[in-house]
């Protein structure tokens, strides 16, 4: 009995022994399998900080590009409003469909608008435009940069940088963007912001931060210097206009800021090839409004038509309109596609539903062309803001005054949304307006366009209506912008 109560602890104990022997195995190998994935990691990276090292070359930057060279009209023509006789409706325009109505008050809950997931590890908090954010951050990412700068400095940082952790900053950080709804310039000004929190004021440390951030979150970017300065440079899906430039393999690549518009006339030092697996180009276009901070503003929009006057509340969020203040000049398609806020989209519809109900197509689009010919203050943009600035139809809610381009977009937008007709842009030398399809055809100009008879429709000639074309572009063939409808 004894020997075999001998036997069973034995048993025991030797299979104890090789659970934990097995266990102390898979620890082993748990550690080199992360000790192999971390040497891959360092290996790439340490190739491309060796790469830094060399394979400079100094490129020319070729002065911005211009949309168009024409100047745009300081004084815009008024014609005398005409009463517009009223006519049987055959036309009806269709239900209009008020959007989901959103909180508009101001939130004083827009820090729970977010909710990302964070560790113990410490922490740092920027703002977003109006909005708080926190996210983890390894303070070893602090970085001293040798002067003056040059590649071997670059190479260093690269080196150094690459070796801390920074993959639960990224997590977060697409987390965000996911929440917020960003397209690609508005995770460009999150990462911006972390860059110059983390920098502690230093722009040479902050677009090395950032064009780090960039690459390894999948977008192909360079970094350049001259003298003692760094450059980020940026390809873009879109052509950007007022922005300096270097070609690099038949590309683009702009010198971008997210603080400002720079436009520079030098040569830069920079490299030809990337970073593995950063292919992705900045792509501007806005498939959705963003979700940031609530900062509304309320304002009265009056406008005439056929002698009665009506007056539109407006309820919009300024932090809109700061999200698009340092926007790159692109095609107007860009702008012609975006969406209006909600917040917009709402009290406009809202405001435009009882004066537009029962009324035919033509004549809807007549209300709608006098809204924005009147309710807008025109002035150009070299007047407003000192250069071309073309505005998303949130920031034509904001600013004092727009010009032509701003007018169709918004224009465009209205007509696309409640009245549910199809538009298209009209791109002059000089000048922008649109032309709508109609079910039934009204007499005035028109554009063909896709076996279609599109007529003119002018946000911007004063007291116009639907077929009439400014005088000094009645023999003018426009470009066209093919907008969804």
């Amino acid at each position: 009995m004894k020997l075999l109560k001998k036997i069973i602890v034995m048993v025991v104990f030797a299979s104890v022994l090789s659970i934990v022997n097995a266990q102390d195995d898979y620890e082993s190998w748990k550690l080199q399998q992360n000790s192999s994935m971390k040497k891959y990691i360092n290996e790439e990276d340490k190739a491309f900080a060796d790469f830094l090292k060399k394979n400079w070359e100094e490129f020319e930057t070729f002065k911005a590009e211009v949309y168009d060279p024409t100047p745009k009209p300081v004084e815009i023509p008024v014609l005398e409003p005409k009463k517009i006789e009223q006519i049987k409706v055959t036309d009806k325009i269709k239900e209009i469909k008020i959007p989901p109505k959103m909180q508009i008050e101001e939130k004083e809950q827009d820090d729970c608008l977010v909710n990302v997931e964070m560790t113990a590890d410490p922490r740092i908090q920027i703002n977003y435009l109006g909005l708080p954010l926190e996210m983890n951050y390894t303070p070893q990412m602090d970085i001293q940069l040798k002067s003056p700068m040059n590649e071997e400095g670059i190479s260093d940082f690269w080196y150094f940088i690459s070796n801390k952790d920074y993959a639960t900053l990224l997590t977060q950080t697409k987390d965000y963007r996911e929440q917020l709804k960003l397209n690609d310039w508005g995770y460009c000004l999150l990462l911006n912001e972390i860059s110059k929190e983390v920098s502690g004021g230093s722009q040479n440390l902050s677009r090395l931060i950032l064009w780090f951030l960039l690459s390894k979150s999948g977008y192909e970017a360079k970094i350049g210097f001259a003298e003692d300065n760094v450059y980020l440079l940026l390809p873009c899906k879109n052509k950007i206009y007022g922005v300096s430039y270097v070609i690099i393999d038949n590309k683009r690549f702009y010198t971008l800021s997210f603080d400002k518009k720079e436009q520079l006339n030098i040569t830069i030092n920079t490299y030809e090839g990337k970073y593995p697996k950063a292919d992705d180009l900045i792509d501007l276009n806005v498939s959705n409004a963003p979700k940031i901070k609530s900062a509304l503003i309320e304002k009265e929009l009056k406008f005439k038509y056929n002698d009665q006057e009506y007056s539109i509340p407006v309820t919009y969020n300024q932090a809109s309109a700061e999200y698009f203040k340092n926007y790159p000049q692109t095609d107007l398609e860009v702008y012609f596609k975006a969406p209006l806020s909600e917040e917009a989209t709402y009290s406009l519809t809202i405001g435009l539903k009882p004066i537009l109900e029962g009324r035919s197509e033509i004549d809807a689009a007549n209300v709608l062309l006098r809204f924005v010919q009147t309710a807008f203050q025109y002035k150009t943009d070299g007047e407003q803001f000192g250069s071309e600035k073309s505005l998303f139809s949130d920031e034509t809610l904001f600013y004092p005054y727009s010009d032509c381009e701003d007018r169709s977009i918004i224009y465009s937008f209205l007509v696309k949304s409640i009245l549910d007709l199809q538009v298209i842009g009209l791109d002059y030398p000089g000048h922008v307006s649109t032309a709508v399809w109609f079910n039934t055809e009204p007499q005035g100009d028109k554009i063909e366009y896709n076996s279609r008879n599109f007529v003119v429709c002018d946000p911007t000639y004063i007291n116009a209506n639907i077929g009439m074309t400014m005088p000094q572009f009645k023999d003018v063939k426009p470009k066209i912008i093919e907008l969804q409808k």
